[in-house]
């Protein structure tokens, strides 16, 4: 009976880690269609922040590129804010991963979206 008991225990134990770490795919460097800008999502208690790690201008390297991505579901993110850090304003975004190498952020701003596609490095 013992062993029973302690087989229940270890496969709940491992389902629950596996559970919490399908939403970590987003984690890592990805880099956007003309390779000039590279991101690097990190977790940030239960949000996923992205932090600038090359840009052509110097100066966006280590700024946050996007704030407060939460996960809903296994591979959607909703709820982040994408900082246009040069003009000093704030969008909504929303992240969703296709496969294991590729992230869409759609980006809002009042009336207008842009989405784009990243591929993971």
């Amino acid at each position: 009976m013992q062993k029973i008991i302690l087989i229940t225990a270890g496969l709940l134990f491992s389902l629950n880690i596996f559970a919490q770490t399908t939403n970590d795919k987003i984690l890592g460097k990805w880099t956007n269609e003309d390779k000039t800008r590279i991101i690097e999502f990190v977790k940030s208690g239960d949000a996923y922040d992205a932090i600038i790690r090359k840009a052509e201008d110097n100066g966006l390297v280590g700024k946050k590129q996007i704030t407060d991505l939460k996960a809903s579901g296994t591979a959607s993110f909703v709820d982040g804010k994408l900082h246009i850090i040069k003009k000093g304003k704030t969008a909504e975004c929303t992240a969703s991963l296709s496969g294991d190498a590729k992230l869409i952020i759609k980006a809002s701003y009042g009336m207008m979206s842009k989405s784009l596609t990243w591929t993971k490095l």
